[in-house]
């Protein structure tokens, strides 16, 4: 456990909070944790659960070795079993496992309340360990939250070690990389990994490690362990930004945190849909060899009441223990878009989770690289946008006539074919207004075309047929919306991610019904 965590239930203790709720999956850990507290504060310790009633843990005299006594107590999760942690005396943490399905009930709540009160003057204090405790409404006041938190390298390295005494093996030179694969997981779950890598190679394989984490990270599906084959060399265009990311990308270095740099907070990248915002996160996590994991803000919230915000900060904390990494947050608006309305629509559960969000993105001092994509910046609430929460800003507009050539070239050689072989500047030519993804598309489609043409290799004017089919978005159904996120970037001084013509604005001072003509010009580049 991090120190943190452990100072801050421990302050919860000396303090004499009468009711303490530990959210956690790691059981056993979290009792350990707890018995180690109740030794240096000279506490008596006391466990119940339904299966096995009520034991106590020992301390002896040298404070080093803990056993066990079964108090051949067997209670039903009820009122009695509440009422049992007044009988063990002052100085006594009555640790109750897994109560949270019986404290709903209202004569379970009304019991506790009272309870607790008596167990503040007699120096008593429940300890709830549960992995998901919804506190109801009427015990809000009395009981305090805590979390702890994910294994750090240090309780990893002694897992490992462990593990290698286990097999009656050296400590293999790679276990610094292991540890780094396994960050994220419980103690529980990180055995797990080391184990299953064990009994394949005989010693530390990285990959299977991963394979395991992943299917973990995976399975409740708050965060997604992304893999991709990107690469830099596979996004055209957006030279500025991967510029910036390649300076930003330096901080992490050990020389640059002696330096003094801090870790890069992030980027929002802002633009039309199409255009390699989300290509650029899956590039980048290529480029710095970190580990990529996606946010879907949809999946977090939840039915209960506390459920979305207990979901928002375990992603966050799964994020924060597998540093350094980059957090993925795609089409950011749409998971918050209804924050101005949370409180009439959803009893605030939006707001709630945008601010814990907004606090996590301005305090957060581990390695966590975020990149958060948006399509609308109309729907992103005001304060989103001050600096503090990312580095910087970056406007994706559509692709240069340059960078069209680029993106061509790319996806004919994705295609197995040769880029020469094609007349990239005519393409690049006829293809303005097109996206990436849609310049994608026409390849695809003319390799249809000339596949049920004789099965023979597609040319030019296959593509330039393809082209004509199709009708970019950004002439047609978006054309207002490109207009907007241009006038946008350019009133607001957002950085532009492409080295593009930069539109010039030129308003009519002419208002009709408080709206204004706006027209569009391109500055040539300088």
């Amino acid at each position: 456990m991090s120190a943190q965590t452990s100072l801050q239930l421990k302050d919860y203790i000396y303090a004499g909070y009468p009711a303490i709720v530990l959210n956690t999956s790691e059981e056993e850990r979290g009792i350990e944790e707890c018995c180690r507290i109740a030794q240096s504060v000279k506490m008596q310790f006391y466990v119940w659960s339904e299966t096995k009633g009520v034991i106590q843990y020992l301390f002896d005299k040298n404070g080093k070795d803990i056993s066990q006594k079964d108090m051949d107590i067997n209670i039903s999760p009820d009122e009695e079993a509440l009422t049992q942690g007044l009988n063990y005396g002052e100085n006594t943490i009555y640790c109750m496992l897994d109560f949270h399905p019986y404290i709903k009930s209202p004569s379970v709540w009304r019991t506790a309340k009272d309870v607790f009160s008596s167990a503040k003057t007699q120096g008593i204090i429940y300890l709830f360990i549960s992995s998901k405790f919804d506190t109801p409404p009427e015990l809000e006041h009395e009981v305090i939250i805590t979390n702890l938190d994910l294994p750090k390298k240090d309780d990893l390295r002694e897992i490992a070690i462990g593990i290698c005494k286990g097999y009656n093996v050296n400590i293999p030179e790679n276990i610094d990389d292991a540890i780094d694969a396994a960050l994220g997981l419980t103690m529980f779950e990180a055995e797990n990994a080391f184990a299953t890598s064990f009994s394949k190679t005989r010693t530390f394989d990285v990959d299977i490690i991963n394979n395991v984490k992943r299917q973990i990270i995976c399975k409740d599906g708050l965060l997604e362990y992304m893999q991709s084959k990107e690469t830099l060399e596979t996004v055209g265009g957006m030279k500025e930004f991967i510029s910036y990311a390649e300076e930003r990308f330096s901080a992490y270095s050990e020389e640059a945190q002696n330096y003094g740099l801090p870790y890069p907070k992030g980027v929002l990248l802002v633009g039309i849909p199409g255009c390699g915002k989300s290509l650029a996160a899956k590039a980048l996590s290529n480029m710095w060899k970190k580990p990529l994991l996606k946010l879907d803000l949809g999946k977090l919230f939840g039915s209960l009441v506390g459920d979305t915000e207990a979901k928002t900060r375990k992603a966050l904390e799964i994020a924060e223990a597998m540093a350094p990494a980059i957090l993925w947050i795609d089409e950011i608006e749409k998971g918050l878009s209804g924050v101005g309305s949370s409180g009439k629509t959803d009893s605030g559960v939006t707001s709630r989770m945008f601010g814990t969000i907004l606090t996590w993105l301005q305090e957060k001092e581990v390695p966590v690289y975020v990149i958060a994509t948006a399509n609308n910046i109309s729907s992103l609430p005001p304060e989103f946008l001050r600096k503090g929460r990312f580095d910087e800003i970056f406007f994706v507009d559509l692709p240069s006539e340059e960078e069209r050539k680029e993106i061509f070239k790319i996806q004919i050689e994705k295609k197995k074919r040769k880029a020469e072989d094609f007349d990239i500047e005519k393409l690049a030519s006829v293809s303005d207004g097109y996206t990436g993804a849609e310049i994608e598309e026409c390849v695809i489609s003319s390799m249809f075309y000339a596949w049920n043409d004789g099965k023979r290799p597609y040319t030019t004017d296959d593509l330039v047929i393809a082209m004509s089919k199709i009708n970019p978005m950004a002439k047609g159904i978006m054309s207002d919306t490109v207009s907007s996120l241009r006038n946008w970037s350019i009133t607001h001084g957002i950085r532009n991610a492409n080295v593009a013509p930069k539109v010039q604005i030129e308003t009519n001072p002419i208002e009709t019904k408080g709206s204004r003509v706006m027209r569009f010009e391109k500055e040539e580049q300088k």
